[in-house]
């Protein structure tokens, strides 16, 4: 179903103080929802075309456009309130951290969750740090060029992401490694350590590319060619060669790479196909106007999808495939995405009105439901080891 709707590129940045920007960018990562979805299923039928498609995953997967919203957040908000923090920290590892300590795996085994806390936590301290410099675009440049020094430095530099994270290993380690138990860390936050900055950028650049747009689509645009195309038409084509050559670049020359090069090359090639993509999508209103409801609702619900596609669909730490009816893969499949829609969904829900509930506004009602929350959690634990350690167990 295709509905009408305003468009990245209609959305003011004015608007933007009455909405959450969390959510208006969650049209995009629905779209990167439904392409991993769409290879899972290739994959239950066909494990050898699955390895043909694990670049094209790995490139749109790697992108989240989440740390716009982040961004958008903070510029136009000005909210760097530790309530603002606790929210979106309990969002991203709440239901993370229920799973670690039901089924007792590491929380790495769930990186996603790691990798959008510490981007979270970076684009925190980049806007929260002098954030009166925020609205000085002079500053703010400068902030952002410092925010790519220390980036670049503790990715690019040899052995020095491994010891700025070495006391996290706690958390962020997983024992599969015998060598190195930030193995598995270092890896998937390398290989995305700059997918996080061109979202900033994105969000930075975005209402000078809004007054770009309405520039080419104004009196700008009144002037024809041939009688029909205007000269904002023709701009936009321009605009249109540059990225399919672009594409055409990245298409040729990066995608076919064997695997072990690809990974070297993909932090600084990612973001090409997806930038390419959103610019194109919102450069003629016909397009920017109009999105499909199911990427858009996936899209609010990506973090649970993620998270329960590894005991729904998957088993083993993602090794094997569920089996609900043997013999019928189509079937399997589709009576798996059903209960895997609708416990994202619900956990979706959940997790909300647990934040709401633990985090009100107002902090007498936030301690208040915390300390509940607290001791039944504790008489709880106490009642457990009572019956474990006594004459009824």
């Amino acid at each position: 179903m295709i509905e009408s709707h305003t468009g990245l590129s209609a959305v003011h940045l004015d608007n933007l103080r009455a909405l959450d920007t969390h959510i208006v960018f969650s049209l995009l990562r629905g779209h990167n929802r439904i392409i991993i979805e769409v290879l899972l299923v290739i994959k239950t039928f066909n494990n050898e075309a699955f390895v043909g498609t694990k670049n094209v995953c790995a490139v749109f997967k790697s992108v989240s456009v989440s740390f716009v919203g982040n961004f958008s957040f903070f510029w136009v908000r000005k909210d760097f309130s530790a309530w603002r923090s606790a929210k979106m920290l309990f969002r991203l590892d709440f239901l993370v951290v229920l799973i670690c300590l039901t089924v007792s795996n590491a929380y790495m085994l769930y990186y996603i969750c790691a990798m959008h806390t510490y981007w979270f936590l970076s684009v925190y301290a980049l806007m929260g740090i002098f954030s009166s410099w925020n609205q000085r675009p002079v500053l703010m440049a400068l902030k952002l060029v410092i925010y790519a020094v220390v980036n670049g430095v503790i990715f690019d530099v040899p052995g020095v992401a491994g010891t700025v994270f070495r006391p996290l290993s706690f958390v962020l380690g997983l024992a599969d490694n015998p060598t190195d138990d930030l193995h598995e860390w270092l890896f998937r936050a390398g290989l995305d350590h700059w997918a996080c900055y061109v979202g900033v950028l994105c969000a930075y650049v975005y209402p000078y590319w809004e007054t770009f747009i309405k520039f080419l689509e104004g009196d700008f645009n009144s002037c024809h060619y041939f009688g029909t195309i205007g000269r904002g038409d023709l701009a936009k084509l321009g605009i249109i060669f540059v990225l399919l050559a672009v594409f055409g670049a990245w298409f040729v020359l990066v995608l076919p790479l064997d695997k072990y090069v690809y990974v070297r090359v993909h932090p600084y090639t990612s973001w090409i196909p997806i930038t390419v993509y959103i610019i194109s999508r919102n450069l003629w209103p016909a397009l920017r106007v109009r999105y499909v409801h199911l990427f858009a609702w996936l899209g609010r619900i990506t973090l649970e999808t993620y998270l329960t596609q590894f005991h729904i669909y998957l088993q083993s730490n993602a090794k094997h495939l569920i089996t609900y009816i043997a013999g019928y893969p189509l079937m399997n499949f589709s009576l798996a995405t059903v209960i895997y829609l609708t416990a994202s969904y619900q956990l979706f829900h959940i997790t909300t009105k647990l934040s709401a509930f633990l985090l009100p506004t107002d902090r007498k009602l936030m301690l208040r439901n915390i300390g509940i929350v607290v001791a039944a959690i504790t008489g709880s634990i106490v009642f457990c080891l009572t019956l474990k350690f006594s004459d009824i167990a």
